[in-house]
């Protein structure tokens, strides 16, 4: 387990500190990360293809992980199985026996903590997870079948909306047509009356205006009248 410890070191990806007053066996093994003045920020920590777990999380509405495992019941740990998966992707060049015998090394020389602890949480968090993506897409579920109901009850009154729209339209054309109707008959009506007046005074002034020509004409036949002179 030393050399393979060595190994890591000079690789870069393990710092053993080694007090003077401590054991051997005590030996206190961390992964090399970036310093705190230079990392970015990552809590809540995501492990890696587990952002996308909730079908509705959006760039609008951020995933926090934190929240599920709380909401769920999952406690702290110990070694976390984020720390964990940091560690394998740190480790990634080597190949997958090599990685297990450098993993079980730092297991072997650090008591804080056993590879039980992070493939608990690990396990924790799935159900966690997977309970959350349950009752997120009966969520969904559930939204899908009340916005199919509003739409129905939508698409009826629509029609039923229309439907007596156009029953009061075609009321509406009927009462046009019949006023329309009625106001002709009317105009004719009246149009006839005045024709059949004008064609009247039209002879009634002919006749008169004969009766007075031959009236007038005893006038020039006979001249006036005495009466009329001595008067």
């Amino acid at each position: 387990m030393k050399g393979m410890l060595d190994f890591l070191e000079k690789a870069g990806l393990v710092k053993r500190e080694e007090p003077a007053a401590l054991a051997k066996a005590d030996i206190s093994i961390t992964l090399n990360e970036p310093h705190a003045d230079t990392a970015t920020p990552s809590t809540p920590s995501t492990p890696p293809g587990l952002a996308s777990a909730s079908p509705v999380a959006s760039a609008a509405t951020a995933l926090n992980l934190d929240d599920i495992y709380t909401a769920q019941g999952v406690g702290p740990s110990l070694y976390p199985a984020e720390r964990l998966l940091r560690l394998v992707d740190g480790l990634s060049a080597m190949d997958e026996a090599t990685r297990q015998m450098a993993i079980k090394a730092m297991d072997a020389a650090d008591e804080s903590w056993t590879i039980d602890d992070p493939l608990a949480d690990a396990a924790a968090k799935v159900r966690a997870l997977a309970v959350h993506s349950q009752n997120v897409a009966a969520n969904l579920q559930q939204l899908e079948l009340e916005t199919k109901m509003h739409l129905d009850a939508v698409t009826s009154r629509q029609e039923k909306v229309v439907s007596d729209i156009r029953q009061q339209i075609a009321e509406l054309e009927g009462l046009v047509a019949r006023e329309l109707s009625r106001t002709a008959q009317e105009t004719a009506t009246r149009e006839a009356k005045l024709q059949t007046a004008r064609d009247q005074i039209a002879r009634d002034l002919a006749e008169v205006a004969q009766v007075s020509q031959r009236l007038q004409s005893l006038s020039r036949q006979f001249g006036a009248p005495t009466t009329s002179l001595q008067e």
